[in-house]
């Protein structure tokens, strides 16, 4: 009897490794969620094809998180195998604030669209490389002209027959190539793709804006 007490008590407390998919509405795979441990700060983000791996006790419960989406948390019971649908966040409980290219303003005083790569992502997923980071973001689509990384957001285009995003290093215009720049000088990636962006850049921000930081500007 009391063997088996021991063994009902270790058996609870043991670990299991959870493996998973993230999907959304559209049935995609979504990049870059933030599945974290609750009561700890244990935490990893899906892969580039919306996989995650963590280790959680059978009792564990998981928090799955991503800007644009609602907050989902979910008991582990044992499971080693745990697939996620996240809904769309319709509501935007906090207001966030839009890089406007020059500044960072309150959403609501501006019409100007900002859609950012998540802060944690790029801080704590060091592996994950700059493609990986932008397809983060809906409607990027990374390309490549020879061994040049471009980027195009789908649903712009231009009467030139350049389709390629501006890209905005440090608040000034890079023409060099994004395979060039230094993955973990990164601070902060954020996407202008509605007409604002030929607002604040003119004609060469019609195909949409990609604004990078780095700390080296600090």
């Amino acid at each position: 009897m009391l063997f088996q007490l021991l063994f009902v008590t270790v058996s609870f407390s043991q670990d299991v490794t959870v493996q998973g998919h993230v999907t959304n509405i559209f049935d995609k795979s979504v990049i870059g969620v933030s599945v974290k441990l609750q009561g700890t700060t244990i935490e990893v983000f899906t892969d580039s094809i919306g996989n995650y791996q963590i280790t959680a006790p059978v009792k564990g419960k998981l928090v799955f998180a991503r800007r644009g989406y609602e907050t989902r948390k979910i008991t582990v019971k044992g499971k080693t195998k745990i697939d996620v649908y996240l809904a769309l966040d319709l509501n935007g409980s906090n207001e966030p604030e839009v890089n406007t290219g020059f500044s960072y303003v309150k959403q609501s005083k501006t019409t100007q669209s900002s859609t950012p790569v998540d802060q944690k992502l790029i801080k704590q997923n060091k592996e994950v490389d700059i493609a990986q980071l932008l397809q983060t973001i809906p409607n990027i689509k990374v390309v490549y002209d020879g061994s040049d990384m471009k980027l195009i957001i789908r649903g712009m285009k231009s009467f030139n027959g350049d389709n390629y995003a501006l890209i905005v290093l440090n608040g000034s215009p890079f023409y060099g190539s994004l395979n060039d720049l230094d993955r973990n000088s990164i601070e902060s990636i954020d996407v202008l793709k509605d007409a604002a962006s030929l607002t604040s850049y003119g004609s060469r921000g019609a195909n949409g804006v990609v604004l990078i930081s780095t700390k080296a500007r600090k």
